[in-house]
C-alpha cells in the first residue's frame, strides 16, 4: 500500500502501477470523476449509495462534505482498506458487505452511483427501482458504446453503432438511450441532467420520476444520428444543476487539475444540445487547413467541449458549416 492525497482526502491505495493490478481497484486519474461527483450530490442535495466503493475514495470524499453516504462493494478486502482509510480521514457511514444488486432490490436510496470496471448494463434495471431521486452511472467498456465493436453495441446496449468522428458524445448519448429504455419497461423516466467523459471514461447522470406519461414523453427524444440509433438527442445537461455545481466549485478541494476546465466548458456547452462537430474531420473533408478555434468562433456562434480538444458545438447544421469553412 502506498498513502495519497486525493483533494481534501488521504487515502490508502494499492501500490501498483497498473489500477487493475491491486487487490482493490483505484485509479488516480479519475479523481476527476469523483471530484464531479462530489460537486453534483452537493447540487442535488440527496443521499448516495457509493455501490462498488473499492478504495472508499468516492464516498469518503462525500462524506467529507457531509453527504449522507451508504458505501457498499462485494470484497472484503475492499472493506477492510475503507474501513482503514475511514478512520485515517476520521469520518464514519454506513458499510456494506454484499452483492450489490441483492442490496438494490432491498433498499432504497435518495441516488444510486455505481461505477464498475466495464459495463454498467446488468445493474441498471435494479438501480431504477432503488433509486428516489438520482443514478449516476459509469462504462468503461467505451469501444462498444463509441462504435468500435457493432455486436457489442447491439448485444450489450441495443442500439446500431458505427465509429463516427465525435463518437465520445455518441457513445454518451447511447448509454442515455439504453437507460432511458430499460426505465420505460418500468414506467420510470430516466431523464439525463449530467454527463462528462474522461480518457475512456464515460459517465452519465439521471433524474429519475415515476409516470408512464413522463416516459412516453422522454421516448419521443431518442432518434438516430447518422445510422446510430437510437440515442438520446435531448441536452445531456440541466442548467440549474451545473449552475448549482460551479457555486460549489468555490467550497470543494479539487483532486484533479482539469475538473475546473471541464466543468466550465460543459456551462457554455448546454446552451448547443446537438451533438458536437469535429473541425479537424471537416477540414480533412474539404481538404483545406484548419483554422484555429478561436478563428472559427469569430465566424460561427458556438462553444468548445470537454469531449474533444477539436470539437465544437453550434446550433448550425452540418453544411452550414462547411460552407463557411469553405468560403474563409
Amino acid at each position: 500500500m502506498k498513502q495519497i492525497n486525493e483533494g481534501e482526502s488521504v487515502l490508502s491505495v494499492p501500490d501498483v502501477s497498473m489500477p487493475e493490478d491491486g487487490v482493490v481497484f483505484y485509479n488516480p486519474a479519475q479523481a476527476l470523476s469523483r471530484d464531479m461527483s462530489i460537486l453534483f450530490y452537493l447540487a442535488t442535495g440527496v443521499d448516495v449509495l457509493d455501490g462498488m466503493s473499492a478504495s472508499g475514495a468516492r464516498a469518503i470524499r462525500l462524506a467529507k462534505y457531509g453527504v449522507p453516504v451508504v458505501a457498499n462493494d462485494y470484497s472484503s478486502e475492499a472493506i477492510k482498506l475503507i474501513e482503514k482509510n475511514m478512520a485515517k480521514n476520521q469520518v464514519e457511514f454506513e458499510l456494506m458487505n454484499t452483492d450489490l444488486r441483492r442490496l438494490l432490490h432491498s433498499r432504497r436510496f435518495g441516488a444510486v452511483d455505481i461505477d464498475p470496471f466495464g459495463s454498467p448494463a446488468p445493474f441498471v434495471h435494479c438501480a431504477l427501482q432503488s433509486a428516489v431521486k438520482y443514478i449516476g452511472l459509469a462504462a468503461t467498456d467505451t469501444a462498444a458504446l463509441a462504435g468500435t465493436y457493432p455486436r457489442v453495441s447491439r448485444r450489450r446496449y441495443g442500439f446500431v453503432s458505427k465509429k463516427l468522428p465525435n463518437h465520445p458524445e455518441i457513445g454518451v448519448r447511447a448509454l442515455a438511450s439504453f437507460v432511458i429504455r430499460e426505465g420505460a419497461k418500468l414506467e420510470i423516466a430516466a431523464r439525463p441532467v449530467f454527463a462528462h467523459i474522461f480518457q475512456h471514461y464515460y459517465r452519465v447522470y439521471f433524474e429519475v420520476k415515476k409516470g408512464a406519461r413522463r416516459t412516453d414523453k422522454l421516448l419521443d427524444e431518442l432518434g438516430t444520428y447518422e445510422g446510430v440509433g437510437p440515442i438520446y438527442m435531448g441536452n445531456l445537461w440541466d442548467k440549474s444543476i451545473v449552475s448549482k455545481m460551479i457555486k460549489h466549485m468555490k467550497k470543494v478541494e479539487l483532486g484533479h487539475k482539469l475538473t475546473e476546465k471541464h466543468l466550465l466548458y460543459i456551462s457554455d456547452e448546454l446552451k448547443f444540445p446537438q451533438p458536437y462537430m469535429d473541425l479537424h474531420f471537416l477540414c480533412k473533408q474539404l481538404k483545406r487547413l484548419c483554422p484555429t478555434m478561436d478563428s472559427l468562433f469569430g465566424k460561427i456562434k458556438g462553444s468548445r467541449t470537454h469531449f474533444s480538444p477539436t470539437g465544437f458545438r453550434t446550433k448550425l447544421s452540418k453544411d452550414e458549416v462547411l460552407d463557411i469553412l469553405k468560403t474563409n
